[in-house]
């Protein structure tokens, strides 16, 4: 989970996935394809690129031993065997997260894209866009000002709601939805949900 930095607020991890798959479903435009994958199940992949961690989380950012971490992680990279692009897109993501740190995971990739039936460089290119879209919702749930750069998009969040993209890389002219957050006082015992909008934007409006 992501404890704000401004309030008493957490945002369990499979919120902030969901903000990072609502960009991941608006992706693509003239100048931005799309990933050269099956766009439906590289959506979901991203959607639920942190699924070791379940609903409602409480292993906070920084806050976990590295063993239950990679437990963590290892948790989400296992393959379900339902939809084999999802298990690919989600085990390209654990894997960049976890590096070096465990070569059994190097191991597995060829068979998962064996089974997705995705090329090597056309799964690399589907991470990069997901790495975009988990960044970008990582820092929007630390809610505070914060930049990066990936996949060739410089993005901003203001820490209230507020991102740009650029140049951009979506459809639509803009993107706004919610997440929820939750009260920290009794999190996860005690529910006290928070409605926190999004509202994604090319940085020049």
């Amino acid at each position: 989970m992501f404890r704000s930095s401004r309030r008493d607020v957490v945002f369990p991890q499979a919120e902030h996935a969901r903000l990072a798959g609502a960009i991941a479903l608006a992706w693509g435009n003239e100048r931005f394809a799309r990933p050269p994958v099956p766009f439906d199940a590289f959506v979901r992949g991203v959607t639920l690129h942190d699924r070791g961690y379940g609903q409602l989380d409480a292993d906070g950012i920084g806050e976990v031993s590295p063993a239950r971490w990679l437990e963590i992680q290892w948790a989400g990279f296992a393959p379900r065997g339902e939809e084999p692009v999802v298990d690919l897109v989600v085990a390209l993501h654990v894997h960049r997260l976890v590096g070096g740190r465990d070569a059994g995971m190097t191991a597995a990739l060829p068979e998962l894209r064996r089974a997705a039936g995705v090329e090597e460089s056309d799964a690399a290119e589907a991470d990069r866009i997901t790495n975009l879209c988990d960044r970008v919702a990582f820092d929007f749930c630390v809610e505070e000002p914060a930049s990066g750069r990936a996949a060739g998009i410089d993005y901003a969040v203001d820490g209230y709601g507020g991102i740009t993209l650029e140049p951009w890389p979506l459809g639509p002219s803009s993107v706004g939805g919610i997440i929820l957050g939750f009260s920290a006082k009794g999190y996860p015992d005690v529910l006290e949900p928070v409605v926190v909008p999004f509202d994604v934007r090319p940085s020049q409006m």
